[in-house]
């Protein structure tokens, strides 16, 4: 892991821990989102999920391309963007993050249409870095929805 693409794409190599890589990574983005982002308005978090996004697709693709792998279980910086966008805006409220992480986790995991439709629709890293960004959408409209129709998380 000596070149800073692959360690990007692995983030820092967390994606090689032995027993749930992506749920471990998700956690480290809830941490960061919960010291960092949680304090930058949705717009500023949403530039920043843009700016890595941009960076982790070039980083991904040389990762696959080098080792020849596709969308590969240590590859992770997936899980910190689809995590961060489930997370945009939510007011920082423990029992709310933990509604984004599991609402993440469970459709990242099971990958249900139009998650797994997009990832079979595109190809490389696109198609590793988008349906976690999906995955992370669906989580954070509802989230909005329930905040917006019950007044959760004020």
């Amino acid at each position: 892991m000596s070149d800073v693409r692959v360690a990007l794409s692995t983030t820092f190599g967390l994606g090689f821990v032995r027993y749930a890589p992506g749920t471990a990574t998700s956690l480290l983005a809830v941490l960061i989102w919960w010291l960092w982002l949680s304090e930058l308005r949705g717009f500023y978090q949403s530039a920043i999920i843009i700016a890595i996004g941009a960076i982790a697709l070039y980083c991904v693709g040389f990762t696959m391309r080098k080792y020849e792998v596709g969308d590969d279980g240590a590859i992770t910086i997936d899980e910190i963007l689809g995590q961060w966008v489930a997370l945009i805006a939510i007011p920082k409220s423990w029992w709310l993050v933990l509604a984004a992480f599991i609402g993440f986790r469970v459709l990242d995991i099971l990958k249900p249409d139009p998650i797994g439709w997009v990832e079979s629709k595109f190809d490389g890293a696109m198609g590793v870095v988008l349906d976690d960004i999906v995955a992370g959408a669906l989580v954070v409209a509802v989230l909005h929805l329930l905040i917006y129709w019950f007044g959760l998380g004020i």
